[in-house]
C-alpha cells in the first residue's frame, strides 16, 4: 500500500511539475533561450579556451581570442553568402518575368487538363491575394518582432558565452556543493557525459555541414545552376534541423532551376542531387561523424523536434537533439527514471538483465 502511495505521489508531482516547466519555457523564452544556447556554445568552445590558456596564461584573453576567431569565421561565411545573395536579389526583376512565364505555362496546362479557365484561376488567385493583404499587417509586425529578437539574441549570446567561460570554476563549485557527498562520483560521470554529448554533437555537425556544403556546391555547379555556392551552403546549414532542414534547403534551388532553365531536366536533377545527399547524410555521413554521441532514436528525435519547434521556434529545433541527449543521460542515472531513458535511447549499452527474456 505504501509503495502504491509513493507511486501516486510521484505521478502527482510530475503532473504538476511538467506543465509548470513547459509554461516557464514558453513565457521565459526571451530570457532562457539565449542562456541555454550560450551554455551549449560554451561547452563546445571549452576545450579550445583551455588549450589557449596554456600559452596565453590569461583566461579572459583566451576567451576573447576564441570568440573573436569564431566570429571572424562566421562573419567570413556570412559575407560570402550575402555577396551571392545580393547578386541574386539584383536579378529578381528578370527572374520575375521568367517566373510569370512558368506560371502561364502551368495555367495553360491546368486549363487543358482540368478544365479550369484562366479567368477562374485568376479569380482564385485574386481571392488568395486579398486574404494575404488582410493579414499583411500582422505578418509585417511579426517580421519586425522576429528581426529585433534575432538582433537581441545575437548580441546577448557572445556576452553570455564570455562570462559563462570566465566563471566556469564558479559553476563547477556550485554543482559540487549542491550534489550530495555520496553522489560526487556519479556527478563527475554525468558532467563528463554531458560535455561529450554537446562537444561531439556540435563539432560533428560542423564537419557534417562542411561535407554536405561541398557535395551540394559540386553537384549544383555540375548541373550549371547559378549561385550554386549560395544555395549549396545555405541548404547545408539547414541540416542542423534534422530530417526536414535539407528538404527545405532543396526547395529554393529546385524552384530557381525551374524558373531559369528551359528544360525540366534541371529541376529534376536538383531534386535527385539533394535526394542522394540526403541519403548519404542520413545513412553514412552523420552516423559516422556524429556517431552515438547523442544516442537517441529517430522517434524521440522527431517528437523532440516538434516540441522544440513549438516552444522555441527554429532555435528550439536546433537545440532539441542535444537537449534530448542530455535528458536521456540524466534519466538513465537513476533507477526510478531509467525506464524513461530507455524510450529515448537508440542503443542500450548497459542492458537490464531483468528484461533479457522479454520478446
Amino acid at each position: 500500500m505504501k509503495k502504491n502511495n509513493n507511486r501516486l505521489d510521484r505521478i502527482y508531482k510530475l503532473s504538476v511539475i511538467i506543465p509548470v516547466a513547459i509554461l516557464a519555457l514558453i513565457y521565459g523564452k526571451s530570457i532562457l533561450l539565449p542562456l541555454v544556447f550560450s551554455f551549449f556554445i560554451s561547452l563546445a568552445l571549452y576545450p579550445l579556451v583551455n588549450f589557449l590558456k596554456k600559452y596565453v596564461k590569461n583566461l579572459a584573453l583566451s576567451i576573447g581570442i576564441t570568440l573573436l576567431s569564431v566570429l571572424l569565421v562566421f562573419g567570413g561565411g556570412i559575407y560570402l553568402i550575402s555577396s551571392q545573395f545580393q547578386s541574386l536579389i539584383s536579378e529578381l526583376p528578370s527572374l520575375q518575368d521568367q517566373f510569370l512565364g512558368v506560371i502561364n505555362n502551368i495555367a495553360d496546362y491546368i486549363e487543358q487538363n482540368f478544365h479550369y479557365t484562366s479567368k477562374e484561376q485568376i479569380t482564385y488567385l485574386r481571392n488568395g491575394a486579398q486574404n494575404l493583404l488582410k493579414s499583411s499587417g500582422s505578418i509585417f509586425s511579426g517580421a519586425v518582432n522576429t528581426t529585433s529578437s534575432i538582433f537581441t539574441f545575437l548580441t546577448l549570446v557572445p556576452i553570455y558565452v564570455f562570462f559563462i567561460l570566465l566563471y566556469q570554476d564558479n559553476f563547477k563549485l556550485f554543482f559540487k556543493r549542491v550534489t550530495p557527498a555520496d553522489a560526487t562520483e556519479n556527478y563527475l560521470k554525468v558532467v563528463t557525459q554531458v560535455r561529450e554529448v554537446v562537444q561531439g554533437y556540435i563539432g560533428g555537425m560542423g564537419v557534417v555541414i562542411l561535407i554536405i556544403a561541398t557535395l551540394n556546391c559540386i553537384g549544383l555547379f555540375a548541373l550549371g545552376i547559378e549561385y550554386a555556392l549560395f544555395f549549396g551552403i545555405f541548404s547545408a546549414v539547414l541540416t542542423v534541423i534534422p530530417y526536414i532542414g535539407i528538404a527545405i534547403g532543396a526547395s529554393l534551388p529546385t524552384l530557381f532551376a525551374l524558373v531559369t532553365k528551359d528544360s525540366l531536366a534541371y529541376p529534376i536533377g536538383v531534386m535527385i542531387l539533394y535526394a542522394v545527399v540526403q541519403f548519404l547524410e542520413g545513412n553514412f555521413i552523420t552516423p559516422k561523424i556524429v556517431g552515438d554521441k547523442v544516442n537517441i532514436n529517430p522517434l524521440a528525435a522527431i517528437v523532440a523536434l516538434i516540441i522544440g519547434g513549438s516552444i522555441w521556434g527554429i532555435i528550439g529545433m536546433i537545440l532539441a537533439i542535444p537537449v534530448t541527449g542530455i535528458l536521456q543521460i540524466l534519466l538513465y542515472r537513476s533507477e526510478r527514471t531509467k525506464s524513461f531513458a530507455l524510450l529515448l535511447r537508440a542503443e542500450n549499452d548497459i542492458p537490464d538483465q531483468k528484461d533479457e527474456n522479454i520478446e
